[in-house]
């Protein structure tokens, strides 16, 4: 795979064999519900106990490590652009999905997408687009390219109801252009350092699997615009703004939006933990409906300050 500037280098964990404790549970299920202190994922645990754990229950939490196995098991450091990212997903398997892909050696593709279904469906038509999208993503030679081609393959077999929204974004590291393209997905929030306005950036698009091909192809426009020193912008899943508390009231768009904009000037990982508090404060006892994913990048007022998010095996929590 193309490599970019900065260290992308794979950090160990692939390939390696796990040891199961005595007790029966992998490692990483002990730690399913701490945070990270370099990434931003987080798993789902139903039950506390796990000698009261069914077989299903098991299988599901098995899989479930799987398929956060399958999300970026490092974030990108690239001189001159703080960049984290975050994922919680509502039940033991997920339908969200966030990437960061290498296009050659001066792109970067980012992606945020949501599946219809929950559960397994989903999480096995998530992992089928993720793959479509790594696949073809080098391929392409732009983001509306990339998703027109992983549609094809989407609606040939996804299965009828289902459908995946999706946002891609193609960041030219060393230019800073930004090329954006919708799959009926939510818009990008772009916070402008300079004018200190924030934008929302929803090029049409209609969901990954609803049309073959004339249609979806028809409506799809990329969008273009050039990133300048300080400007901030944040892709996300649908259940970060439709977070519900015990009154069935959401976080909302417009809170969201106020988040963001107000801030901006963060460190990325330290907006992101920020927000995700916001949003746990508002939760309160509530249980959680729907996964939440959150992607953001900011580009350094300096060249030379880039913050390392590098993923070290066994770095899983966070003091509280």
């Amino acid at each position: 795979m193309a490599r970019l500037p900065g260290d992308l280098r794979d950090d160990g964990r692939h390939g390696s064999k796990r040891r199961t404790p005595p007790d029966g549970r992998s490692a990483s299920r002990r730690r399913s519900s701490q945070r990270s202190r370099r990434s931003g994922t987080e798993r789902f645990t139903s039950v506390a106990n796990p000698d009261l754990m069914t077989e299903r229950q098991r299988e599901l939490g098995d899989a479930g490590e799987v398929q956060a196995g399958l999300l970026p098991q490092r974030i990108p450091r690239i001189p001159g652009y703080d960049i984290f990212a975050y994922y919680r997903s509502a039940k033991e398997m997920g339908g969200d999905y966030y990437d960061f892909i290498p296009i050659d050696h001066e792109r970067l593709a980012i992606a945020v997408a949501d599946v219809s279904g929950k559960g397994a469906p989903g999480a096995m038509i998530m992992a089928c687009t993720r793959t479509l999208l790594r696949m073809l993503g080098p391929q392409c030679r732009s983001a509306a390219e990339m998703l027109r081609q992983t549609n094809v393959q989407v609606a040939r077999d996804i299965k009828r109801g289902m459908f995946v929204t999706a946002l891609v974004a193609i960041l030219n590291v060393r230019t800073r252009e930004l090329r954006v393209v919708s799959a009926g997905h939510n818009p990008m929030v772009l916070c402008r350092h300079g004018s200190g306005k924030a934008l929302l950036v929803n090029p049409n698009g209609i969901a990954l699997g609803f049309d073959k091909g004339p249609v979806f192809d028809r409506v799809l426009t990329e969008g273009k615009l050039t990133l300048e020193p300080g400007d901030r912008f944040v892709m996300y899943t649908d259940g970060v703004v439709e977070a519900m508390n015990d009154k069935n009231e959401e976080y909302t768009e417009e809170r969201f939006y106020k988040f963001v904009h107000q801030n901006t000037t963060m460190p990325s990982k330290e907006f992101t933990w920020a927000l995700v508090a916001d949003l746990d404060a508002h939760k309160g006892d509530a249980e959680q409906h729907d996964d939440i994913t959150i992607v953001t990048v900011r580009v350094s007022t300096d060249p030379q300050d880039v913050v390392p998010q590098v993923l070290g095996p066994g770095d899983s929590h966070v003091p509280g």
